[in-house]
């Protein structure tokens, strides 16, 4: 069978009026009048949406709408949209089908001033049903779920919403009554329908949702201003119309395999588990996604302070890495009440290292390397001081340039190689080792290999109990 386009009601007037309203502001320019400066074409209205791809015939303002299957963008207000609106949810409610509707919210470039005592950015009226729709803008960061328990079309509308890139706007949705002046004073009607979340917050707030009118013939989705219409189209086309007006899909001699009630077992079987796996996939995205950002946020604070940070920040991060790598870390200015001698003392495997931290925006200065020969020769001095054996410098040299502009070695000098004889260390070295977690690495720059040689033959098994005590209760001592 040749398929017929399915006919739908968009609540705009259609692309060629737009055309000649764009061409006559560029015309007049400033001298245009107010009506004609404000008006902006809606995205459903756009010149470059191709219905005829879709399988849809566009029924716009001035239309016939009692035949279509579902509203797109309709409006209430007379004039603009209302008549067709009414024609097209009469049409659906006498052919006992449902009046499938979609309609965005929100404001894309913000909207212009508002009143303070209003917290929404946009509402969309219901018609004859004396309620609203509106929404309020979503803090940045704050995270969305499928809502649970969703039919097929509801679930899918959710993965198409949530796997947009670039993501959405989201804004909370909430349905309120609405209030009229009379000449008796105010008359409040209260919020009629059932709003259903199908995209939510953490706190169970919609962001998308289906409103379902108190009479039962209306189905409508309110879905962000930012929608590609292409999304929805599809959505539309492949699980809406065939799971809520499948009689429409029969009218265009669609596929019959998309009318569910046609369908075998094995194809019912089939599609719910397809269904099954899609709302998996959703779910595992968002755990994922919410993994990621707790990875970042964990390790932002040491990659920064590694790569670019200066003064207390680098010192911390440099803390957080040897600590992780299971090194007992003391900071000195904190425990010394001051800058008397250097930044850390660290500890593992029963010896001990003075730390040094220093930081350059240019090639790294040898007095950095002079400081820590100088902190160790004064900290036999200091009273009650852990004897140590030696010290480390970690340098953050040319921490203005990108990391892999860098040079590898901070010092070039021969003389002054040769008479290193403490361990340099770069922070991009640290760093690498940091972020493939090879711990036995981080504790061998500062330690060398000999500490997790002794480490290791400290915890060797034995077939001697006595002599494994005895062992124990020397390390103890």
């Amino acid at each position: 069978m040749t398929p017929l386009p399915i006919p739908v009601h968009v609540g705009s007037e259609p692309p060629a009026s737009w055309d000649d309203i764009e061409a006559r502001q560029r015309e007049y320019g400033e001298d245009a009048s107010r009506w004609l400066r404000e008006r902006r074409r809606p995205p459903v209205a756009s010149a470059t949406l191709e219905w005829d791809a879709f399988g849809f015939e566009p029924r716009w303002v001035g239309f016939d709408t009692a035949d279509c299957a579902a509203a797109l963008a309709p409006s209430v207000y007379s004039g603009h949209g209302a008549d067709e609106f009414n024609r097209f949810r009469k049409g659906a409610e006498s052919r006992g089908e449902l009046a499938l509707v979609i309609s965005p919210i929100g404001q894309p470039d913000g909207g212009g001033p508002r009143s303070v005592l209003s917290q929404h950015d946009d509402s969309i009226l219901l018609g004859r049903i004396e309620s609203r729709i509106s929404s309020k803008p979503l803090s940045m960061g704050a995270k969305v779920r499928s809502a649970p328990d969703l039919g097929d079309a509801d679930s899918q509308l959710a993965l198409r919403l949530l796997s947009c890139n670039p993501a959405l706007r989201w804004r909370i949705l909430s349905l309120h009554g609405v209030t009229y002046e009379a000449y008796n004073g105010r008359v409040h009607h209260p919020a009629q329908g059932i709003l259903e979340p199908i995209v939510e917050t953490e706190l169970g707030e919609p962001v998308v949702a289906a409103w379902v009118s108190p009479d039962g013939v209306e189905r409508r989705f309110v879905v962000p201003a930012e929608t590609p219409w292409p999304v929805l189209l599809q959505w539309l086309l492949e699980q809406a119309l065939p799971e809520f007006v499948p009689g429409a899909m029969r009218r265009a001699r669609r596929s019959l395999a998309s009318d569910q009630a046609l369908m075998t077992r094995r194809e019912r079987a089939a599609r719910a588990a397809m269904t099954e796996l899609e709302s998996e996939y959703a779910a595992r995205r968002t755990d994922l996604e919410r993994e990621l950002e707790e990875a970042q946020v964990g390790a932002s604070a040491v990659r920064d302070g590694l790569l670019y940070g200066t003064g207390k920040q680098l010192v911390d991060a440099v803390r957080m890495v040897l600590e992780a790598a299971g090194i007992n870390v003391v900071d000195l200015d904190d425990y010394l009440g001051g800058t008397k001698n250097a930044d850390l003392l660290c500890t593992y495997g029963g010896r001990s290292r003075l730390v040094e931290v220093k930081s350059a925006s240019g090639n790294a200065p040898e007095r950095a390397y002079e400081d820590l020969v100088r902190h160790l020769r004064g900290w036999r001095s200091l009273q009650g001081s852990t004897p140590v054996e030696g010290g480390a410098l970690v340098l953050n040299h040319q921490h203005r340039s990108a990391p892999h502009e860098r040079s590898p070695k901070p010092y070039s000098r021969p003389e002054f190689l040769a008479a290193q004889a403490e361990p340099v260390i770069t922070t991009l070295d640290l760093f690498e080792a940091w972020r493939e977690e090879d711990l036995k690495n981080i504790r061998r720059l500062f330690f060398g290999n000999a500490t997790e040689q002794m480490v290791g033959a400290q915890t060797l098994p034995t077939d001697n109990p006595e002599s494994a005590g005895r062992k124990r209760r020397r390390l103890r001592r």
